[in-house]
């Protein structure tokens, strides 16, 4: 019986600059030349509102530091306090009873395609998700407990919630819809359930909470947690500001040069402070030299990202709004555009106050911003029929001028059109193309077709096909660095994704050039050496020494990287050093115990040095952490199998086809096992489907071939013979067949 081990190709993909499809969240993980860091100068020249001088903030250079919002609170109490009952000061906060708004128990949520089952239960100790599946007779046969320890998002339409282990902040699936006061998948995670393994990234965490402590080159470890997004966000780092103010009091009639106070921005300007996080599109990059954290207040948001939208982002009427385009939104309205060249122009801040709340506040208060502009002569003006009867000092103006919505990014919510209009009775969606989905550049930097631009571009086109897992984009976007490079235009960062484009189609021998030229440009990052190795080891005619150098040095580099060292381990494995490579994964679990692939490759080296309790126990724990793995149950069939336990071995392999029926290994051993035990229609069924999936192994068609002859299905047997043969000419079982046949 063949020993079957999973192929670990486990891409690290840590890349600051990656941010998923579609949401303030990725999935994911630097290109020389681009915008500017604040962090760069000792201090930030700014236009003034008036665009009359120039205003040198001091808080904006390399010695000024975050002192956190109870700072700011013995000068600025009034503005504190209001504050802390802001949404952005809730946007993120431990969960406790105290809080609690949910209806735990009762309700579940049902995954229709794996058929595990979510319940959120209160319990003496805590707040718990529960995941479960079921057999036939409705009994729990799998139940796996995360704590629900952190609440994303003020409330106001919903609350997903993080849970941490060893350092790894995790995404919960099940999010609570405070508007329909129900429970669902967070958002994604109907389409693509990712159970508890999505780990929360620097660019989430950045627009969700205040300024974290993030292990380097983890994206998704962290050694500090504040809760909510803080003063610091939209005034920059106060270190200066309060030292000056513990000596003197603030200049008289003069701005306070030693922090950022947006009013003294230009309208540009102040925008970018709420678009820092208000502003998505299909594809956000990083610009070089720039981090999660890294933008300030009164920075041109295009020095800090490149954005792209794609055909996911046009947003019609009806169709529903992206959750995070209201500035956009807003910069349509006839409202904003009158009013760009008068004193106090509208923006964010005309209705949302930062240093108050007005969640709860009613319709009034937004109402009373609208009559600075539309007071009762003015709305006794309009000429529109049965519409004055309504057009009163008492009405509201928001529900009919900017209706609620649905949303592209989450279910059962529905947010404010912040596009100020008359709503026609039914209004044109825009043209949808039938063509392939076209990158557009956001900011006007990017739309010049070529230098920086042109390498911008060509990156986007990648990060959008890793992320949909779509070979055209990542072929795209190669094509573009092709020319870019070809006419002297290239970013570090750039020349590692060309790279890592063509390793990810397995194309491993042209990603090898790009990849080295990409570690040796910065050598210090532990993805590309990652990369470097997998390249160098697929293609197989590298030094081995070399590879497993590669892959150590990207550990020296950040030890807590356990993709990297569970590729280690599976390189080591692969040449035979079990013991090393068992060392690795105990380290894996070590730094992530919640690591099913740790276990399970635990599970595999003991099955193969005949540790069969060994095995048992690491192979269930993997289970345990992920029930829907069907190589980890077919491996504890085979530990069944080597201890002659046949019909546990069946139960378990027939589970593993039932959870994971394109696993062609599960698929593969049982097969196997029917037609060790003669049970040859059986045999033919479940390796049909293994030879399948799996169309290049002679095995399994040789299997075949032998259950076919058995049953006398004379032609077929012959058939699968030759397909062995086709692909090991000298396979000894498919030759014993054809010469019996």
């Amino acid at each position: 019986m063949t020993f079957w081990r999973r192929t670990l190709f486990a891409f690290v993909v840590m890349t600051p600059f990656l941010i998923a499809i579609g949401c303030s969240s990725s999935d994911s993980e630097d290109v020389s030349g681009a915008g500017v860091s604040g962090a760069d100068v000792s201090g930030t020249n700014v236009s003034g509102a008036d665009g009359s001088a120039d205003i040198v903030f001091l808080n904006l250079g390399d010695e000024a530091e975050f002192v956190g919002d109870a700072a700011c609170f013995d000068c600025h109490e009034d503005a504190y306090r209001g504050y802390q009952e802001h949404g952005m000061a809730n946007s993120m906060y431990l969960h406790s009873a105290d809080v609690a708004v949910e209806a735990f128990g009762g309700e579940i949520v049902v995954d229709s395609t794996t058929g595990l089952h979510y319940e959120n239960v209160a319990t003496d100790s805590g707040y718990v998700q529960i995941e479960f599946l079921l057999d036939d007779d409705g009994i729990r046969i799998h139940e796996l407990a995360r704590p629900l320890e952190w609440v994303v998002g003020s409330g106001t339409s919903a609350r997903t919630y993080l849970t941490e282990q060893d350092g790894w902040f995790y995404e919960l699936p099940i999010t609570w819809y405070t508007q329909k006061g129900k429970w669902d998948f967070s958002p994604g995670y109907r389409i693509a359930n990712k159970r508890f393994d999505r780990k929360i990234a620097d660019r989430c965490m950045a627009c969700h909470n205040s300024y974290p402590e993030p292990v380097i080159q983890t994206n998704g470890m962290y050694t500090d947690m504040p809760s909510g997004i803080g003063c610091e966000r939209c005034h920059g780092p106060g270190s200066e500001h309060v030292d000056a103010r513990l000596v003197s009091d603030p200049p008289d009639g003069q701005p306070d040069v030693t922090i950022v106070n947006p009013v003294h921005l230009s309208l540009d300007r102040r925008l970018d402070v709420c678009q820092q996080c208000h502003l998505n599109g299909t594809v956000s990059l990083l610009r070089d030299g720039e981090d999660a954290y890294s933008f300030r207040p009164s920075r041109a948001l295009g020095d800090y990202i490149a954005l792209y939208t794609g055909l996911e982002h046009v947003e019609g009427e009806g169709e529903g709004i992206s959750v995070i385009s209201q500035a956009e939104r807003m910069k349509q309205s006839a409202c904003f555009i009158e009013t760009l060249n008068t004193p106090q122009p509208m923006e964010c801040t005309t209705c949302h106050n930062p240093h108050e709340d007005f969640r709860s506040a009613g319709d009034a208060y937004f109402n009373v911003t609208c009559m600075t502009c539309h007071a009762g002569d003015d709305l006794a003006g309009i000429d529109a029929g049965s519409a004055l009867k309504t057009h009163t000092v008492e009405a509201n103006c928001i529900d009919c001028h900017m209706p609620k919505t649905g949303t592209i990014d989450a279910p059962h919510s529905s947010f404010t059109d912040h596009y100020i209009r008359v709503v026609e009775d039914e209004e044109m969606e825009p043209a949808r193309s039938e063509e392939a989905d076209v990158l557009t550049a956001y900011f006007e930097r990017d739309r010049s077709g070529s230098g920086e631009g042109r390498v911008y571009e060509g990156m986007a086109y990648i990060t959008r096909g890793y992320q949909g897992g779509d070979p055209e984009y990542l072929d795209q976007g190669i094509a573009i660095l092709d020319e870019a490079f070809e006419d002297g235009h290239t970013l570090s960062e750039a020349v590692y994704l060309h790279g890592y484009a063509h390793l990810l189609q397995e194309r491993y021998e042209q990603a090898i050039p790009s990849l080295e030229e990409s570690v040796r440009l910065e050598p210090d990052k532990a993805e590309r050496l990652n990369a470097l190795a997998q390249a160098y080891e697929f293609v197989g005619d590298r030094d081995p020494v070399r590879v497993e150098r590669l892959y150590r040095e990207a550990l020296r580099i950040q030890p807590k990287l356990t993709d990297i060292r569970l590729n280690l381990g599976r390189f080591l494995q692969a040449r035979g050093r079990a013991d090393d490579a068992a060392g690795e994964y105990r380290q894996v679990i070590a730094d992530e115990s919640w690591n099913a692939l740790g276990y399970y490759n635990l599970g595999t080296v003991a099955l193969q040095q005949g540790l069969l309790d060994e095995a048992e126990t690491h192979l269930r724990q993997a289970i345990q952490l992920d029930p829907m793995d069907g190589a980890s149950l077919s491996n504890l069939g085979l530990v069944h199998l080597q201890r002659n336990e046949i019909s546990q071995a069946r139960e378990v392999l027939l589970t593993a086809v039932e959870r994971a029926p394109e696993n062609a290994e599960a698929l593969d051993n049982l097969g196997s096992l029917y037609l060790n035990l003669e049970i040859e229609e059986e045999a033919v069924e479940y390796l049909s489907r293994a030879a399948t999936l799996m169309a290049s192994s002679a095995d399994i068609h040789a299997k075949l071939a032998l259950a076919l002859f058995r049953i006398e299905r004379y032609e077929e047997a012959e058939r699968s013979a030759r397909r062995a043969l086709s692909i090991d000419a000298s396979h000894p079982l498919a030759t014993q067949i054809m010469q019996a046949l």
